[in-house]
């Protein structure tokens, strides 16, 4: 086996985490490798911007908690209810509203199925843009400094508005804030979004500016303090 199939096997073995990474469901040590590998994997740090919004649709399809029912009486809970006097109408109403729980359960979970579609197929406002319909024209950049071991991705997505500006971050400065800055034809600039550094190192921010595109001159990722840590030229 080649290098170069060794490490498309180990990426496809790491792929396999993205779910259970999402949903936190990783051990310790899982989640560190695959945290390692995310830095370094632009196929797994789009597939994750596309589904980062999934835990929270899936969150608002709580089936456990959206669906009390009491228990259904049993061939030997009605015999007995028979032998303490129940009355045949009695034994009528019951067996009906166990038949309404039962159609109420299937309601409930044919909601559930409906929603969870929902989530994964038709929501391209939670999941990101691009999943189902053509995504919006943007450029790409790459943002560095020198001295800066710091790399910055950064795509400037037109909108009706101005400008989505999605980030992808590596080697950034931990538990600093960080500011990114669009800087006009004439000079002018100002602030299109902030964060925290991660323990990482790594992280996926979007920022928004009202300048179009073509307005754009630079771009600047700087502490708070003021210190360089990535500039582009678009």
């Amino acid at each position: 086996m080649t290098i170069d199939q060794n490490q498309q096997d180990q990426h496809d073995e790491l792929h396999q985490f993205l779910g259970a990474y999402l949903l936190g469901g990783l051990s310790d040590d899982d989640h560190r490798a695959f945290t390692e590998h995310l830095r370094t994997c632009p196929t797994c740090q789009q597939e994750l911007g596309q589904v980062s919004g999934l835990p929270r649709l899936l969150s608002l399809v709580d089936i456990s908690t959206q669906m009390p029912y009491a228990a259904e009486p049993t061939p030997e809970s009605a015999a007995a209810g028979s032998t303490a006097g129940s009355s045949s109408a009695g034994l009528a109403d019951l067996l009906n509203a166990a038949r309404r729980r039962r159609r109420r359960r299937r309601a409930w979970l044919a909601a559930a199925a409906a929603a969870a579609a929902v989530a994964v197929f038709g929501a391209g406002t939670w999941l990101g843009p691009g999943l189902l319909d053509p995504p919006p024209p943007s450029q790409h950049f790459t943002a560095t400094a020198a001295g800066s071991s710091a790399k910055v991705g950064v795509d400037l997505v037109k909108r009706g508005w101005g400008t989505q500006l999605n980030l992808a971050c590596q080697d950034m400065p931990v538990g600093e804030e960080i500011v990114v800055y669009v800087v006009d034809a004439n000079g002018r600039e100002s602030a299109a979004g902030s964060w925290l550094g991660t323990e990482t190192g790594y992280s996926r921010v979007t920022g928004a500016t009202a300048l179009r595109p073509d307005q754009i001159r630079s771009i600047e990722v700087r502490t708070s303090s003021g210190d360089v840590i990535a500039t582009a030229r678009t």
